[in-house]
């Protein structure tokens, strides 16, 4: 066991190469560095990710290098996540996209929001949004409006992962109640919500990354309104409600014990009013669940109402 490192930076990499290198520079400036491991799984990267990865490493001895086979991210995140919590004694887990860039205040930011409490934590923040020269664009990603829960999370993915540090308590109970990565969508909503559900969410509204946009990515944010809406509506269409709803039926198998009998019927109910138009208007009227902004709320239930979440 290796107890020189309190604070583990897990990163997987695929075709990378454009942006790996700034960002993990951006890991070792932080604060308090000789505290941090960077633990990079490459899965398969037929680039040059690799060589680069290498050649951070002969240079800094904060770095282990992990090769494996391509298994996608959210396997290669969870591979991560148990390698992290067998072969150290890490006290936090920090999660690490390959193509953003982290404020020197990051991580220490981030440890001290959840370092007094031994209860399972997450810790979240918003970032800046920039364009692929790290130009500011003037935005940001979400911000804390509403309270924190799982009536939230379960519907809306409030914490990016680039953005998520836990606590060891919390990691273990992710890795024991985990089975099935398969029967996992976003491990960024399956984090938030484990911990909604376990612990607590503590989110900070300032910004202390860099959410780089560019062509590459996933999630995306918008320029403007409109921007906005077309990224909605396009996830939409691409059945990305039933990928929740999936998920969300799957975390409560693995969680029930630990969740309420509010969060468990609230569950119950979201499903068994699916199959017919007038018991999924009559069951949104009632929900617990909700977005942070109430435009988000809104298009929550319009996508309800119209079978987005049916199974």
């Amino acid at each position: 066991m290796n107890s020189k490192y309190e604070i583990a930076v897990l990163l997987s990499t695929y075709n990378g190469e454009k942006f790996i290198e700034p960002q993990i520079m951006s890991i070792l400036a932080q604060k308090d560095i000789e505290n941090v491991k960077i633990i990079i799984r490459d899965d398969g990267s037929q680039d040059s990710t690799v060589e680069i990865l290498d050649m951070l490493q002969k240079k800094y001895n904060h770095i282990e290098i992990i090769h494996g086979e391509n298994i996608g991210l959210v396997r290669s995140f969870f591979s991560l996540l148990e390698y992290g919590l067998k072969n150290g004694e890490y006290s936090y887990f920090a999660f690490c996209d390959q193509d953003d860039y982290w404020l020197s205040d990051k991580l220490k930011i981030a440890i001290q929001s959840i370092q007094k409490e031994k209860k399972p934590l997450l810790y979240s923040c918003s970032s800046k949004i920039v364009d692929a020269d790290l130009k500011f664009s003037g935005k940001t990603t979400q911000k804390k409006i509403k309270e924190i829960v799982f009536y939230n999370t379960a519907i809306q993915n409030i914490c990016p992962g680039h953005n998520q540090v836990i606590n060891r308590e919390l990691a273990e109970i992710i890795v024991q109640n985990t089975k099935d990565t398969n029967k996992i969508y976003s491990q960024d909503l399956w984090i938030t919500n484990v911990a909604a559900i376990v612990g607590r969410v503590v989110f900070d509204n300032s910004e202390h990354t860099l959410y780089r946009m560019h062509g590459k990515n996933q999630l995306g944010y918008g320029k403007n309104k409109f921007e906005w809406m077309k990224a909605r509506i396009r996830r939409a269409l691409r059945a990305e409600g039933q990928a929740i709803a999936l998920q969300m039926q799957y975390l409560a198998e693995c969680y029930n014990e630990y969740m309420t009998d509010s969060e468990l019927l609230e569950v119950k109910n979201f499903f068994e009013n699916q199959d017919t138009l007038a018991k999924r208007v009559k069951y949104i009227k009632s929900t617990k669940f909700y977005r942070q902004k109430y435009i988000e709320t809104i298009m929550f239930k319009l996508l309800y109402i119209i079978g987005g979440y049916s199974l």
